[in-house]
């Protein structure tokens, strides 16, 4: 597969979102939280590789808001948002078809995002993670009931919260999760977020969604803490850098099918750009709230001609960030594009870093940043939706 695609810069004139009652105090983060296991190669299933092309616009849900620009970028404009007047543009993106994934602390962080801001979305998919506002803010818990327990946390305080915030509009409605589409994948030896973390999970999503749009692929032979991919990264079996496996698992794409349905059969040779999305105009002061300067994006060249597409939200898991010993390879090689190329999905990966609070550059999942992390006004949470907002043209 052709890897060697250049990555241009994104520039956007977009006024700075500033977002108060950020900062918490730092706080160390959990041992190994992120830190992704590799493991040893299990044979897995393949998502559906056949399914009529998207030559129509993908549907808007009934009910679901109908956010996103309609404008399209010129043909030749892959790779950027501006017009050739240097003002905004935007893609042509069916907000309401918005999904998210996520490894390990982007696993968490994607459970966040899905409940905080369904409104626009179509489903999720977890890889490692666990239940929203399983931490309770709290560093012990995201360790004691999190990341090593011996048996399934109770579910009952992560519900109550997400009625509790919803009721309070801190996050939407909860009527919105009903018809989500949910995957769940976690591996049997997996040493970093005990299987039992996914297990309480699952049970929290069959609080909201119904569970005929539940898969779980629940202790999966012989994977440990990973990013599966078919072909990808280090032995399944080893914990080194850069946490994918080569597991002959494709996890993203049968997450995206999970998603989606049916999808046309993946790139051989990705025809699309990766953008550079600069962060620090999302959010005030972003290195304060552990977000790196730039994110970045695949953008498929049917959606840089303007043909309607949508939006998958990948975050990294600890020690996965670009900035670090990983660089590009998360972004590259986890999986998402080959799929997106065919199918009209724009991806976004959007990016931390280190910060005295969070030295393995996790995503704020148990409240390093703020504590209302697991919510709208969470400073890194409402600067991906402004990620989102940007490509939308809103």
């Amino acid at each position: 597969m052709n890897h060697s695609l250049h990555v241009e810069r994104l520039g956007l004139t977009m006024g700075v979102f500033v977002l108060c009652g950020c900062a918490s105090g730092a706080r160390s983060e959990p041992r190994g939280v992120g830190a992704p296991i590799a493991d040893s190669g299990a044979d897995g299933d393949v998502p559906p590789e056949a399914g009529p092309p998207p030559n129509a616009p993908p549907s808007v849900d009934a009910g679901a808001s109908a956010e996103g620009g309609s404008s399209s970028v010129p043909e030749g404009g892959a790779g950027t948002l501006a017009d050739a007047g240097g003002g905004p543009a935007s893609y042509d993106i069916d907000i309401t078809q918005t999904s998210a994934s996520g490894l390990s602390s982007g696993g968490f962080m994607a459970v966040q995002f899905h409940v905080a801001y369904s409104s626009i979305m179509k489903g999720v998919a977890v890889f490692a993670g666990g239940p929203f506002y399983c931490a309770q803010g709290s560093l012990s818990n995201a360790e004691v009931e999190c990341q090593y327990p011996t048996v399934a946390p109770s579910v009952t305080p992560f519900v109550d919260a997400t009625n509790q915030f919803a009721a309070a509009g801190k996050v939407d409605p909860i009527a919105n999760l009903s018809q989500q589409r949910v995957y769940l994948f976690g591996g049997a030896d997996d040493h970093t977020v005990n299987p039992v973390t996914m297990d309480a999970l699952r049970s929290y999503y069959e609080a909201f969604v119904d569970p005929s749009n539940i898969r779980y692929e629940s202790r999966h032979p012989g994977t440990g803490h990973t990013m599966p991919t078919l072909d990808y990264g280090v032995s399944c079996d080893m914990t080194e850098s850069p946490y994918i496996g080569n597991c002959s698992y494709d996890g993203a794409g049968t997450a995206l099918a999970q998603i989606y349905g049916p999808l046309v059969t993946r790139a051989t040779m990705l025809g699309g750009s990766f953008v550079e999305v600069p962060q620090t105009d999302l959010v005030a002061d972003a290195a304060s709230h552990s977000l790196a300067e730039t994110g970045y994006a695949y953008v498929p060249a049917a959606c840089a001609r303007g043909e309607r597409c949508r939006i998958h939200v990948a975050f990294h898991g600890c020690l996965q960030e670009s900035g670090g010993s990983v660089g590009d390879q998360f972004y590259q090689h986890a999986g998402y594009n080959e799929w997106a190329d065919t199918n009209h999905i724009v991806v976004l990966y959007p990016q931390t870093i280190t910060s005295s609070g969070n030295p393995n550059a996790c995503w704020d999942w148990w409240g390093y940043d703020s504590s209302s992390y697991a919510t709208q006004a969470g400073p890194q949470m409402a600067m991906v939706r402004a990620m989102i907002r940007r490509f939308a043209g809103r």
